[in-house]
């Protein structure tokens, strides 16, 4: 039951969601966030699992989710699959959806209240300095609240209803995940807005490893490339390069008096 499949298994579901959904991807280690600690009893967010590995004896939230399936062939697309089987996406403000290595370093509150407050249709946690593979663009800017981009990373991305709902139909363009945030920030435009959030960070913990890597070897023995799903999608969206790049921001601001 606990593996990889085209299909999903859904063992449990929430009776009254809240209004977000913290969706992770998790398999048989440890998680550096959301693994042993219970959830707060007090929180505006469900927590979702989705196995693609047995459980971790110590994993409490196996028994304790609000949410729990099994399967799919990797985190969007066992997503997809869950939001074409449930009416799950109508009943959320968003989704913030979770590789298993992201240790989060913000109350989830926080964050959905800043995607919220500025109107982010897709957004990210910026990241720390020491996380593995970080790029420019995705690491924390100190001073700023956050930034306006056309682009969001994959491994830790929010996306509110309305544009969960429209981006939906790419969530199994690539089983890899390459290339689905392009898709996403090709299909920003105008009328959507997204935001790498500097005030709440998260940390990559595993580095990538194409080589030996567990995920990429699982991809390999479904003979996926995951440069050639990249460029599947640069082609579908009539380019063969997609650059990255912040817009605006929101800084910090600091008032400043005769003190006494």
């Amino acid at each position: 039951m606990f593996q990889n499949s085209e299909t999903i298994q859904i063992l449990s579901l929430p009776e009254t969601p809240r209004p977000y959904l913290i969706l992770i991807r998790a398999g048989s280690a440890p998680r550096p966030s959301f693994f042993k600690e219970p959830a707060p009893s007090t929180r505006n967010y469900d927590i979702g699992l989705n196995y693609y590995n047995p459980p971790h004896p110590d994993d409490a939230l196996r028994t304790t989710a609000d949410l729990v399936l099994a399967g799919g062939l990797s985190k969007l697309h066992g997503a997809k699959r869950l939001f074409e089987t449930t009416r799950l996406l109508e009943a959320y403000h968003g989704v913030f959806f979770l590789d298993d290595d992201i240790e989060v370093l913000f109350p989830p509150e926080n964050f959905f209240a800043l995607c919220r407050k500025h109107a982010l249709d897709l957004a990210q946690p910026a990241l720390t300095f020491d996380s593995s593979d970080a790029i420019g663009i995705t690491q924390r800017h100190p001073g700023m609240v956050l930034r306006f981009t056309n682009w969001v990373e994959i491994m830790a991305p929010f996306l509110a209803r309305d544009f969960l709902r429209e981006m939906l139909h790419s969530f199994d363009m690539s089983i890899s995940g390459w290339g689905i945030d392009v898709y996403w920030g090709h299909h920003l435009k105008d009328r959507w807005q997204a935001g790498i959030v500097d005030d709440c960070l998260i940390r990559h913990t595993n580095p990538r490893d194409f080589a030996n890597g567990a995920f990429y070897q699982y991809l390999r023995s479904l003979h996926i490339n995951p440069f050639a799903e990249m460029g599947q999608i640069l082609t579908s969206i009539g380019t063969d390069c997609y650059f990255a790049s912040s817009i605006s921001f929101i800084p910090h601001t600091y008032q400043f008096g005769p003190i006494g």
